[in-house]
């Protein structure tokens, strides 16, 4: 900022030794070496003029420059500007006072050697690529940086060359710099145009239009901003009144901002009442940016979707981080931890609608903070298929092998609407409740999701599975048994008192151990394993029937012999398979058992005929 004001100020100062020399002498080049002289003692900077230099008084007092140099050594900083001008009111000068009509610069470049090479080229490295003593390395030195940056801002407070008035300035085609030692740029900041009217540091409001481009060879990020601010140099704070921003290339649609506040210049700290918009993403809250402070971005916001747009709030090194979309088949499921590591934020969200994959999360409620690429939400609160949930988690991107921790629970789970977002190939209804506390690791998506490991419980309420007639499957083990035939018609869906499973939940494998089930007729226990990538199903139940089995078909009466047997069930299949053919009964081996147990009943009735004979 201060460099900016010295920008304007250079032939504002001229002017100054214009209305001393000018009624003495008119002498450009004499004046050029005196402003010199002058700007050199008070900046230690040097000024050059390589080109034209003219001053006319009537009928308008003006300067103007052609190839201007302007470098300060020590700071490694030069400026050269292909033409400056500068109009002044000509009534207020035969008073010795200046009143400033117009300034203008075009065709200026300012560059500027980076303090530190390694922290400037930091935004620019792939951390993805790092090992973890290189990302240590990283974010000490990153830390360290920001201290030292606060430091120093802190003690150089703006000092104003001059009481500024304008009437209008015009910057155009403006090039802001930052090289290495050798001369490679690191960053290019691109002023198209800046134009504002009544520049004043006196806390007057003065209307501002620029185009600004952060310039890079693959996505360049174009923004247009118009509104009003007033700055009161003497509490070096900027007030932003109806900023309008539009940003470009920074996501997929244009996003457009609505910003007021104060901008704090020594701090470098702004709090902001702000309204966004892209696509169909609304949002409005407050967010407050401090350079130097951890959390570098603290917000409240209220949104109508998630969106990765909203990695613009974090700073365009966050939201270039952001990996670009990736087709599927490809297999391509990076996890976008660099982006996490340009990222120190905290927010409050309040969200009507997130979309995971084909569930809809509605009126969330989350806590968020990103630092040093680990996100942690907690707690996060919302509707999920007409259940209410709760979890936290934890995604610790601090190294490339990413550690995922979550624990949560949702109850009153409408199954019908889950099923429906699952497309699976099954049907039913009635509520069910999950808890879950659960870890994994990983270099990818797929790698983190498959390496998920921990408890699950599952419980239901008045569940029916559609197009599944579980009694009639027991029904014909037992007629088969009983060695009659079925002549009822049974119901087509299934009915559960109570459907509970206990799971482990192991290297995207879903180990079902106990499921239990309770019908009016019949209740099953058993074990199974679920695979979550395939979608496959096994599972081995034990059947214990009941008389009431035999209400829905005489053929399948529970006979006493075989009243406490307990009935193998086995059941195999895939998500998008029929359901209604998952289930068999193994009723071979109720039979072979059944025969078995007759001729050791019947054997025992002949033993026991013997020996009461021979003892009779």
């Amino acid at each position: 900022m201060r460099k900016l004001l010295w920008i304007i100020g250079i032939p504002v100062v001229i002017v100054l030794l214009a209305v001393i020399i000018v009624p003495m002498v008119l002498d450009e080049e004499a004046l050029v070496r005196i402003a010199s002289e002058q700007i050199e003692d008070q900046t230690g900077g040097q000024l050059a003029v390589n080109g034209e230099a003219s001053i006319s008084i009537f009928p308008k007092a003006s300067l103007s420059m052609t190839e201007v140099t302007y470098s300060m050594p020590e700071e490694g900083t030069e400026i050269d500007a292909g033409s400056l001008h500068i109009g002044v009111a000509l009534m207020p000068l035969l008073s010795r006072t200046v009143a400033i009509e117009s300034i203008a610069i075009q065709d200026l470049v300012l560059t500027t050697v980076a303090a530190d090479e390694e922290v400037a080229r930091a935004a620019e490295i792939d951390t993805s690529t790092m090992t973890e003593a290189e990302l240590d390395a990283f974010y000490a030195l990153r830390d360290e940086a920001r201290i030292k940056a606060g430091a120093q801002a802190a003690a150089s407070a703006i000092v104003a060359p001059l009481a500024l008035e304008v009437a209008d300035l015009s910057l155009k085609d403006i090039r802001v710099l930052t090289v290495d030692d050798s001369g490679d740029v690191i960053s290019e900041l691109q002023l198209r145009y800046f134009t504002t009217s009544d520049v004043n540091l006196e806390g007057r409001p003065s209307p501002l239009s620029a185009h600004i481009v952060l310039a890079d060879d693959e996505a360049p990020i174009d923004i247009v901003l118009n509104g009003s601010i007033t700055t009161n140099l003497d509490e070096e704070r900027v007030a932003l009144e109806g900023l309008e921003v539009k940003v470009t290339g920074a996501t997929p649609e244009p996003i457009t901002l609505a910003a007021s506040g104060d901008v704090a210049l020594d701090t470098q700290i702004a709090e902001l009442n702000l309204s966004l918009a892209t696509g169909s993403l609304e949002g409005q809250g407050s967010v407050r940016y401090a350079s130097f402070e951890s959390p570098q971005i603290d917000a409240t916001l209220a949104l109508t979707e998630l969106n990765p747009a909203l990695l613009v709030l974090a700073g365009p090194d966050a939201a270039e981080a952001m990996p670009e979309e990736t087709d599927e088949s490809s297999g391509d499921g990076s996890l976008p931890l660099h982006a996490l590591r340009m990222m120190d934020t905290r927010a409050k969200l309040t969200i009507d609608q997130v979309i995971l994959d084909a569930h809809t999360l509605e009126n969330v409620t989350a806590e968020l903070r990103v630092v040093d690429g680990v996100a942690t939400l907690d707690p996060v609160k919302a509707t999920l298929h007409g259940g209410a949930i709760s979890f936290s988690a934890v995604l610790n991107g601090h190294y490339n092998t990413a550690r995922l921790a979550t624990e949560g629970d949702v109850s009153g789970l409408d199954v019908k609407q889950t099923i429906a977002a699952l497309d699976a190939g099954m049907a039913a209804h009635g509520t069910a409740n999950l808890g879950w506390s659960l870890k994994g690791q990983g270099r990818t998506s797929a790698d983190l999701t498959e390496s998920l490991n921990g408890p699950i419980s599952f419980t239901t309420k008045d569940i029916t599975l559609e197009g599944i007639a579980l009694e009639q499957m027991v029904c014909r083990g037992v007629a088969l048994v009983n060695q009659e035939a079925l002549s009822a018609e049974f119901p087509a869906d299934t009915s559960f008192q109570a459907l509970e499973a206990q799971i482990q939940l192991t290297d995207g494998v879903a180990r079902l151990n106990p499921l239990t089930a309770q019908l009016a007729s019949l209740g099953l226990k058993g074990n199974g394993n679920f695979n979550l990538t395939s979608g496959d199903l096994r599972a081995s139940f034990r059947a214990q029937l009941n008389p009431a089995l035999g209400e829905f078909d005489p053929a399948c009466r529970i006979n006493e012999r075989y009243a406490d047997v307990r009935w193998p069930v086995e059941c195999k299949g895939n998500l998008e398979d029929d359901p209604a053919g998952w289930c068999n009964m193994n009723t071979s081996e109720i039979i072979k058992d059944l025969a078995e147990g007759e001729l050791k009943r019947k054997a025992e009735e002949e033993a026991g005929r013997f020996l009461k004979k021979l003892f009779d």
